[in-house]
């Protein structure tokens, strides 16, 4: 019998790849570009509900790491893009304090997964943790220092939403690829990917701001 959960959690990650499409190739800024947007945080959303309500029927802590620490890369994204004063309220607060707590969990679980010889899952767990645990350090960073507004706040809104599409790629990598062996289907996206990030990331800071703020 097919868990209709499943379903429901294919569905919404075919949606939010769709989504995150057609958000990466419309004009930044515009309404297809918001639009879309919001439809692929919506679809993210049930991603990371159906994955808890999956975990909770067989209990998995790596594939709920891996949730929240795929849905906390588009949530900052999202809040770096709607909130144009680049002030942090208490969701961010919040989501960056469980995303901190799941990264040293995933830290610790890899390194002992990986004393015990344990196979693919410590070194995905490593990665995203070192991943996640830098992403938090440097919310954590900037907030102090003030606001982030301007290129700052947009260069954090495409690149943490283009790792959410990667996050997005990697889960229908999983899914459809599973032929190959597991680090690559895992790891590869992100390494192939994550210079396209750095590349766009250094291009919107060198863009003024007013010319990107609409984004």
């Amino acid at each position: 019998m097919i868990d209709p959960v499943l379903v429901v959690h294919v569905a919404c990650g075919g949606v939010a790849l769709a989504a995150a499409g057609v958000a990466l190739g419309a004009a930044k800024g515009g309404g297809l570009h918001r639009r879309s947007g919001r439809v692929y945080v919506l679809g993210m959303l049930g991603v990371t509900l159906t994955t808890l309500a999956l975990v909770a029927a067989r209990p998995d802590p790596f594939l709920l790491a891996v949730g929240v620490f795929s849905f906390y890369l588009v949530f900052s994204g999202w809040r770096a893009g709607v909130v144009r004063d680049g002030r942090p309220g208490r969701p961010d607060h919040v989501a960056a304090a469980i995303m901190a707590v799941t990264a040293a969990l995933m830290l610790g679980g890899g390194a002992a997964g990986l004393s015990a010889g344990a196979g693919a899952r410590p070194v995905i767990l490593l990665a995203f943790g070192a991943i996640g645990l830098a992403l938090v350090l440097a919310d954590w960073r900037d907030w102090r220092r003030g606001p982030v507004t301007g290129r700052a706040r947009i260069a954090r809104h495409l690149s943490r939403m283009l790792a959410g599409s990667i996050a997005t790629l990697t889960a229908a990598a999983v899914v459809n690829l599973g032929f190959l062996p597991a680090l690559v289907v895992w790891l590869g996206p992100t390494v192939l990917l994550t210079p396209v990030i750095f590349w766009w990331t250094a291009r919107v800071m060198r863009v003024p701001a007013s010319g990107r703020e609409g984004a």
